[in-house]
């Protein structure tokens, strides 16, 4: 598959690194030089996919990024309302079938869930779950 993820903290660098070894090709969209870095610290692990520096809320900067080709979207960055628009702009301008969008606030996942038919993830509920499991055993 062909993927485009947006955002490379830590998240989005191991989500990156972990779709790449399994045979995935990747594009990266990120806003800040900076965390491209990122990218180099894995010791085994060197990245072939193209990384691009700009703003993933900007239609012309997601398709030099490949958004028109790729198979999916994961829209991961630490900031809930960049993945919310990147990931509105992957689905109503570019038509892609599969977005995943990052939200940390619980409460927004719902509203960006229902109002806008996103695929969330929420790492603050999903911790809390990981948590409350492990403390019920």
């Amino acid at each position: 598959m062909n993927i485009l993820v947006i955002g490379c903290d830590q998240v989005g660098a191991a989500l990156v690194r972990d779709l790449e070894r399994i045979g995935h090709d990747i594009s990266l969209v990120e806003r800040d030089s900076e965390q491209l870095k990122r990218l180099d610290g894995f010791d085994d692990y060197s990245f072939g996919g193209t990384a691009l520096v700009g703003d993933p809320t900007d239609p012309d900067v997601l398709k030099q990024g490949g958004i028109e080709n790729c198979d999916a979207v994961a829209a991961v960055s630490e900031d809930d309302s960049v993945n919310l628009m990147a990931a509105q702009i992957a689905k109503s301008i570019f038509q892609r079938e599969k977005v995943i969008c990052r939200v940390s606030d619980p409460h927004l996942q719902i509203l960006y869930h229902k109002y806008y038919g996103l695929e969330t993830i929420c790492p603050t509920i999903l911790t809390e779950q990981a948590v409350f499991r492990t403390l019920s055993k």
